[in-house]
Order: structure tokens, then C-alpha cells, then sequence
């Protein structure tokens, strides 16, 4: 399975400005690590996916041919690297288009959007409050990750034989970006638009332990719901719900206590 998309993810209050902002220093830092990395080439960078709660862009490097799906992958490592290079401090090692335009989509972090965060197929950089002192070469704190499981309803999935969908957490309804291992696309099989518990190793904002991605994603269980009016069936399991003593007799049981 080709790893041939990025994706781009905005917390907080994201105004129309701020989205539109941050779509544009996108598309300068593909454009750039692109010309960096393969000169001019016809690869195409459509958009795979855009969800809400978090503003969430997914866009899918496109070849024109099967000799540059190796320079496809290659940009979409290079884009998780100079996150990890901005969040570590160290030096560039692509041209200073990249840097500035990674620069801004991290400094749009402003009280109201509170974290940005850079994925691939295979990590994930996150920066939130600290991210000016990432910018200034200070190193910013790690994103705890360990096996877990999420509950959340799954709202986004590819149709392309993709390995990620998005599920909304049922706590505060922000999407979490999950991702299959290969070969696991068969347990995806009738889980759109179900409450599911998705299983695998996730990653949390170490600020506000809220989980951010799911990884090497192993289960996917789908939880049954109950069905409109069901809460009838339990008219009668209460002993006197259905007026077995009439109010007063329960009012003078009460006092004669």
C-alpha cells in the first residue's frame, strides 16, 4: 500500500482566515519540499479528505506514472521530517522556501487555535502550547503513545484502498486520524457511521490527554446501539412504576417508618 498522503490538522476555535491561512502554507510546503526533492515533475496533490471538528486537510500525491510513486513517498517522509526538525530544533535540511512556510502553518498556534499538528502514514508531530519555543530551538515535549483503545463513531473513510479513516471521539467529538496496519483493511468492512472501539496505539497531547491519532491499528469493534424508544422496555422493572400502591398509601407507609 502506497504512503502517499499528508494531512494537516488545526485544533481549537479556526476561523475561516486562519484554515484558509494554513491551506496555503501547505500547499507552499509541498510545492517547495517537491521542487526540492524531485525537480519539476507531473505529480498531482488532490485532496483526499476534509473533516470537521478538528479542521482536518488530507491531500494524496498523485504520479503520472509508477516510477514516481517512489518521489511521492519520499515528499511525504520529507514533510514529517521537517516537523520533526521544528519540534527538535535542529538544522534544515531543505531549502529555506520549506522552512518558512512550515514556520508559518506552526505559528498560527495563537491562544485560539491551540495545536497544529503535521501526519504522515507513519508519525505524527504535534505542537500546541510550545511551539514558539520550538521555533526558537528550544526542544518541545514528546506526545505520550501506548496501546490502548478509543470509543468514537467513524465519520471518514476513504474509498481508495487507503489505510486511514477518522473517527470522533465521543468525549468532545474531535476527530482522531487512525491508521490500519497493511493488510488490516478487511476489519474496516461496515464500520461507517458506527460507534466503534477502535484498538491500537495511541498517541495523546501530553497538555490535555486527549488522544490524537490511533496507529498499527489491530481491532475494530463494532458496539451495538440501542434503538429509538427502547427505554419502554424498562417501564415495570421498578417495583411500583406501574401503580402498584397509590401515592397516599405510599406517603402514609413513609410516615408510619
Amino acid at each position: 500500500m502506497p504512503k502517499d498522503t499528508v494531512t494537516l490538522v488545526l485544533n481549537g476555535e479556526v476561523s475561516l482566515q486562519d484554515f484558509s491561512e494554513a491551506i496555503e502554507s501547505l500547499v507552499a510546503l509541498i510545492s517547495s519540499l517537491q521542487k526540492d526533492i524531485a525537480g519539476k515533475t507531473g505529480i498531482e496533490w488532490l485532496v483526499d479528505g476534509l473533516d470537521a471538528g478538528s479542521a482536518t486537510a488530507t491531500v494524496r500525491g498523485v504520479p503520472e506514472n509508477e516510477t514516481q510513486l517512489t518521489t511521492v513517498e519520499r515528499i511525504v517522509r520529507a514533510y514529517g521530517d521537517v516537523g520533526l526538525a521544528i519540534r527538535s530544533g535542529r538544522q534544515f535540511n531543505y531549502s529555506p522556501a520549506v522552512k518558512a512556510a512550515a514556520i508559518r502553518i506552526v505559528s498560527l498556534v495563537d491562544g485560539r487555535i491551540k495545536s497544529v499538528r503535521f501526519e504522515t502514514p507513519d508519525i505524527d508531530v504535534e505542537f500546541s502550547g510550545e511551539a514558539r519555543a520550538s521555533l526558537e530551538g528550544e526542544t518541545a515535549g514528546e506526545a505520550e503513545c501506548a496501546y490502548g483503545a478509543v470509543k468514537g463513531r467513524v465519520q471518514s473513510m476513504t474509498s481508495r484502498g487507503q489505510l486511514r479513516f477518522t473517527l470522533y471521539d465521543l468525549i468532545d467529538d474531535r476527530a482522531i486520524s487512525c491508521y490500519l496496519s497493511p493488510g488490516g483493511e478487511d476489519i474496516m468492512r461496515e464500520a461507517w457511521g458506527k460507534l466503534v472501539l477502535v484498538e491500537g496505539l495511541v498517541r495523546r497531547d501530553p497538555e490535555t490527554g486527549r488522544a490524537t491519532t490511533i496507529r498499527e491499528v489491530r481491532d475494530i469493534q463494532i458496539i451495538a446501539e440501542g434503538k429509538h424508544g427502547d427505554y419502554r422496555e424498562a417501564i415495570g422493572a421498578a417495583s411500583g412504576f406501574l401503580g402498584d400502591e397509590l401515592p397516599e398509601e405510599v406517603i402514609r407507609r413513609a410516615r408510619d417508618v
